[in-house]
C-alpha cells in the first residue's frame, strides 16, 4: 500500500535541437539492448494495466529496439527509454533515474505558462528581469519554433511526459511548455489580450540567474505554500490546513500537533489544503483518514494485482478457463484493510472542506480513494487529480539508471471499484480562468471558505 512521492517540480523537458553531451557515454550496445529487454519483460509480466493498452507491447518493443540500436550516446538513449515507457500512460510507469552520461543541462525560462481550455498562455513573469515582457502577460501562444502550438506539444512535449490521464500530461505541458537545453533560446508568436500578435525569443535561464528573493508576478492571493510538510494558518477561526507531502513518517507528529490544536479552539471550520501534495507513504495519510471519521477503524483500499502462471498459460492456448493466463489478463483482487485507530484521535467535529487540484497524486490519492464513498465525508472542491497511485516495481538498469512499473490497481474500499484512467472527482469543481489566474485569484479558496461561512 505504498507509494513513492511523486516529485515533478524538477522536470524539465528536452527540445527539438538538443546538443550532444559532453559526459562520455556509457551504455555499450549491449547495455542498451539489455536495459529495453529488461523493462520489456517487466512490464509483460508485471504491468497492471496491460488489460487497457491499446497497443501491442511486443510491437512496441520491436519498433523501440530498432531506434535503441541507433542511438549515438546515452542522453537519446534513455530518451528513447522515456518514450517507450510514457507510451503506457501511468505516471507511476517511468524511468525516473540515471547516470550522469544521461543528463542534459536545462532550464526554463523567466516565464510561467498554463492550459487553461485548451490553449496555452503566459501566466507569470520574473519581476526585474531583464528578459521579461510585461506585454506578453495573459497572451495567446500559438507558435513555437515554427509550428502551431499543439503540434509542438504533441511532436516535442508530450512524448517526454509520463501521465494517467490525458489532462493530467496536458497540464503538466502547459507548465513545462517551453523548457529546454540550457542557454538556449526558444521564439514563437503570441496574441495579447490586445488582440495584436507578438513575437519573442525568450533564453531558458531562469534557474541560471535565479535568485531568493525573486519575485513572480502576478502574486498569489493566498500563499501558505512553503516547504514545510505541514503548515497551519488561521483566518476568523477557520483553520487552514496545507498538507504538502505525506513523507517522512515525522509527519504524523506534524498532523497530530495541527489537529491538537484546531481542536482546542472554538474553530468554525477546517480546510485541507491537499493541492501539489505529490504523495509519499500512504500509512502517513492514513493519519489524517483517522481524524475525519468516527468509527474505531478506518478501511483502505482494496488492490487488483497480476496473477503470472506457467501452468495456467501452458493451458491457456486451448482451455477457456485458462485463456486469462495465456494472454497475460489474469488477476486477483485484495480485499480492503481495516486499520485501528489508536488512542487519543479526536475526530473534528466541525465542517471541514479538502482543496485537490491535477497534482494532487500519488499516496495523496490513496487517502482520497479511501475516504470517497466514506459516509458523511467532508466535501471536496478543486479539479479531478492526477489519476495515478500503486505499489511501483523499482526496476534497476545498468549504470545506476532505474525505472518504475506500476503493479497495483486500487479498488475503492467500499465498492471495490477500480480506480483506473481518470482522478478523484470533486464534489464542487472550481477550475480558475484566465482572468482569475492573472488576477492571482485562489477562486478555489475562495468557493471552500464560501462553503465554511455557510455552514455556520
Amino acid at each position: 500500500g505504498k507509494s513513492l512521492l511523486f516529485l515533478l517540480s524538477f522536470v524539465i523537458l528536452p527540445v527539438s535541437i538538443q546538443a550532444q553531451s559532453q559526459i562520455k557515454s556509457i551504455n555499450t550496445l549491449e547495455d542498451k539492448i539489455y536495459g529495453l529487454s529488461l523493462l520489456w519483460s517487466e512490464l509483460k509480466y508485471n504491468f497492471v494495466n496491460i488489460d487497457r493498452l491499446g497497443f501491442d507491447l511486443d510491437s512496441l518493443y520491436r519498433e523501440t529496439m530498432k531506434r535503441v540500436i541507433d542511438t549515438k550516446d546515452d542522453v537519446s538513449y534513455y530518451k528513447e527509454l522515456d518514450c517507450f515507457l510514457n507510451r503506457f500512460n501511468d505516471a507511476h510507469t517511468n524511468l525516473f533515474d540515471y547516470p550522469d552520461s544521461g543528463y542534459e543541462e536545462t532550464d526554463y525560462p523567466n516565464y510561467g505558462t498554463k492550459y487553461i481550455g485548451g490553449k496555452y498562455y503566459f501566466i507569470k513573469y520574473k519581476k526585474d528581469c531583464p528578459y521579461s515582457d510585461p506585454d506578453l502577460l495573459g497572451a495567446e501562444i500559438v507558435e513555437i519554433d515554427g509550428l502551431p502550438t499543439e503540434q509542438y506539444v504533441e511532436k516535442f512535449v508530450l512524448p517526454y511526459l509520463t501521465g494517467s490521464t490525458l489532462k493530467y500530461r496536458l497540464n503538466q505541458a502547459g507548465r513545462l511548455l517551453l523548457n529546454g537545453l540550457e542557454g538556449s533560446s526558444i521564439c514563437g508568436k503570441a496574441i495579447c489580450r490586445d488582440g495584436k500578435m507578438k513575437t519573442f525569443n525568450i533564453v531558458r535561464n531562469g534557474e541560471a540567474i535565479r535568485k531568493n528573493d525573486d519575485v513572480w508576478l502576478p502574486e498569489d492571493e493566498y500563499s501558505f505554500h512553503t516547504s514545510k510538510a505541514v503548515t497551519l494558518n488561521w483566518k476568523d477561526d477557520i483553520a487552514f490546513l496545507n498538507i504538502r507531502r505525506f513523507i517522512p513518517e515525522s509527519v504524523c507528529n506534524d498532523i497530530d500537533k495541527a489537529m491538537a490544536e484546531i481542536n482546542a479552539r472554538q474553530c468554525r471550520g477546517v480546510i485541507i489544503d491537499l493541492r501539489g501534495n505529490g504523495g509519499g507513504r500512504t500509512d502517513v495519510a492514513w493519519r489524517l483518514q483517522m481524524y475525519l471519521t468516527q468509527a474505531d477503524t478506518i478501511r483502505s483500499f482494496g488492490a487488483q494485482t497480476r496473477i503470472n502462471s506457467g501452468y495456467g498459460r501452458s493451458q491457456g492456448n486451448y482451455r477457456k478457463e485458462y485463456e486469462d493466463f495465456y494472454l497475460y489478463k489474469a488477476y486477483k483482487n485484495e480485499p480492503p484493510e481495516l486499520i485501528t485507530k489508536p488512542q487519543g484521535i479526536k475526530v473534528l467535529s466541525c465542517p471541514v472542506a479538502i482543496l485537490i487540484d491535477n497534482n494532487s497524486f500519488s499516496a495523496c490519492e490513496d487517502f482520497l480513494i479511501n475516504i470517497y464513498e466514506m459516509p458523511n465525508r467532508p466535501v471536496l472542491i478543486g479539479e479531478e487529480t492526477a489519476g495515478s497511485t500503486g505499489a511501483p516495481l523499482v526496476i534497476e538498469l545498468p549504470h545506476g539508471a532505474v525505472a518504475r512499473i506500476c503493479t497495483l490497481r486500487p479498488l475503492f474500499p467500499y465498492s471495490m471499484k477500480p480506480f483506473v484512467e481518470k482522478g478523484i472527482i470533486p464534489d464542487i469543481e472550481v477550475i480558475p480562468t484566465l482572468q482569475e489566474v492573472l488576477k492571482g485569484k485562489d477562486v478555489v479558496m475562495e468557493k471552500a471558505l464560501h462553503y465554511i461561512q455557510n455552514k455556520n
